[in-house]
């Protein structure tokens, strides 16, 4: 595989971003999680955070020129306007689903670890999918507790959470 280049996603991106996202969970979450969950879950998970898509803490890769995952970070946990300036969050992370275990959402989550290091974070969190949570134990992040996300009016997604200590 070519290079993986990361650069700063901007809000021109977002369509092409949700799509990749959609193809990547589309690709891995079947048989993972009960298909009436993702039917209501996945309107929820597409969106990308325009706070977030414009903080430049949100990161698209590309290998020859053509999108292969995004990911980024933020101070805020998903959802929430206010921050604890100790600790970020990895959001929204996705590969395309033809270059999945070749080193491109590392080279994302890397390019996040740097960031939020030299913004003086001492540690990242994030709300893993259960497919995801190999990602991020490969990735030195270690597992917190299971926890329940409503996402929609009636779909309880089970994820995991995670925190690498950046110090």
């Amino acid at each position: 595989m070519s290079a993986i280049a990361i650069r700063s996603a901007t809000s021109a991106d977002r369509a092409q971003l949700e799509a990749l996202i959609a193809d990547c969970y589309g690709a891995i979450y079947p048989g993972w999680y009960d298909s009436d969950v993702l039917e209501e879950a996945m309107p929820q998970m597409l969106r990308i955070d325009a706070k977030l898509l414009d903080s430049g803490r949100y990161f698209a890769a590309e290998v020859d020129g053509t999108l292969a995952g995004c990911g980024g970070w933020s101070l805020n946990a998903p959802g929430r306007d206010d921050s604890v300036a100790a600790t970020g969050h990895i959001r929204h992370f996705a590969t395309r689903p033809d270059l999945m275990r070749q080193g491109v959402g590392g080279a994302i989550l890397e390019r996040c670890v740097a960031d939020a290091r030299s913004a003086g974070v001492a540690g990242l969190q994030c709300f893993s999918s259960l497919p995801g949570e190999a990602f991020y134990a490969r990735h030195r992040f270690k597992r917190i507790d299971t926890v329940t996300i409503m996402l929609g009016e009636s779909a309880p997604f089970q994820a995991v959470l995670m925190r690498r200590e950046l110090s």
